[in-house]
């Protein structure tokens, strides 16, 4: 008995401990949890814009997909060289008016995301949080880039030549584009966009204390160090 009484003593602080632990608030909430994400996302976001939009802005075509110069190249075997370049500056610009704009359109669309097992993405690493976005919002964010880029795009005369450029394109071409130019764009732009997001998250991993986010700081730290 009296061997048991020491066991059992140190076995009730220890619960004591634990329960005290989570009193003082150092094991996050599911809610802190979310939080940190959100952080951590808005702030990939944000760095991963920021740099797009640098890349374009000299030249505003370089935020176009790589097979948008291929496409167009058709155009010109069809008699249309004198649109090419008029088009290709018009959807430059559009473009990056919609990379700008970036931004605010992924903000909202972090604010609707459910996180599942927030904890499992804290733990995750890489760009965990950064895929879940993707998988939940892509469409949405994809449909918010088409719908700009149509009102861009519709006030210039590129939406007129692309069917016939895609046209040209996909009688030879293994892989078909989208005879829609704000959907071709808007497919390749969210691609680009998440791959960029999830480099960002990546790196903002490796030092989540320069966030300067109490939340974040907390939440990483409990599970980065369990």
């Amino acid at each position: 008995m009296k061997k048991f009484f020491p066991v059992f003593l140190t076995a009730a602080l220890m619960l004591s401990s634990c329960s005290m632990l989570n009193q003082l608030n150092l094991k996050p909430s599911a809610l802190e949890t979310v939080m940190a994400l959100r952080e951590i996302l808005n702030s990939s976001t944000f760095k991963a814009v920021k740099k797009l939009s640098q890349l374009s802005s000299d030249d505003p075509s370089r935020a176009l997909p790589s097979e948008f110069k291929t496409v167009l190249d058709g155009l010109k075997t069809l008699g249309y060289g004198q649109e090419v370049d008029k088009i290709t500056k018009h959807v430059g610009t559009a473009s990056a008016v919609v990379l700008k704009e970036s931004e605010s359109i992924i903000a909202e669309s972090i604010k609707e995301v459910d996180f599942g097992d927030a904890v499992s993405i804290v733990t995750g690493g890489k760009d965990a949080a950064t895929q879940v976005l993707k998988n939940n919002m892509k469409t949405v964010v994809r449909r918010k880039y088409a719908e700009r880029l149509d009102t861009e795009l519709g006030k210039t005369e590129a939406t007129k030549y692309w069917p016939i450029a895609a046209g040209a394109y996909n009688i030879f071409a293994k892989d078909k584009i989208d005879s829609s130019l704000s959907n071709f764009l808007a497919d390749r732009a969210v691609d680009g966009v998440f791959l960029a997001i999830g480099h960002e998250e990546q790196e903002i991993r490796k030092d989540y204390k320069s966030l300067g986010k109490a939340v974040v700081t907390k939440v990483f730290d409990y599970y980065t160090k369990k």
